[in-house]
């Protein structure tokens, strides 16, 4: 069973050392875990709320019964990505934020929290840092685009 990626830095967060934290970044080794990564630590990937973060109601369906999870909606994620060549050059801000509040209102609240604080570049993860990224990964992960 694939873990949503709020459950991996659970995980990750309990995870007493670092060779630990690593272990459980690789034996979760997902597209979606790596894009996450890239995404927060890559400063080269602009998010287009800039910080603004749209009012959302988190899901009270538990974890699992939600409708999607982070893993199926991060395809869609290049939709808040600055100059990103999918994103339609006519999505409005209005839309926009429509879009990714019914995102994350789809979402297992772990999973929202997750993908608004990569927009904002600071997962808020204890002991996940670029360091850490890079030697469970390679420095290639933080380069990539999503």
């Amino acid at each position: 069973m694939i873990l949503t990626i709020a459950e991996v830095f659970n995980l990750f967060e309990k995870a007493e050392t670092d060779a630990d934290r690593i272990n459980v970044l690789r034996t979760n080794n997902t597209k979606t875990l790596r894009k996450v990564l890239a995404c927060a630590f890559n400063p080269n990937i602009q998010f287009t709320t800039e910080g603004r973060w749209p009012n959302w109601k988190p899901s009270d369906v538990p974890t699992g019964m939600t409708y999607s999870d982070l893993h199926r909606e991060f395809d869609r994620m290049y939709l808040f990505v600055q100059n990103h060549p999918k994103r339609p050059p006519t999505l409005t801000e209005k839309r926009s934020n429509e879009l990714l509040v019914q995102m994350l209102e789809m979402m297992p609240e772990g999973d929202a929290i997750v993908t608004l604080n990569m927009m904002g570049k600071n997962l808020k993860i204890k002991g996940l840092t670029k360091e850490i990224v890079e030697t469970t990964f390679g420095p290639n992960l933080l380069n990539e685009s999503i």
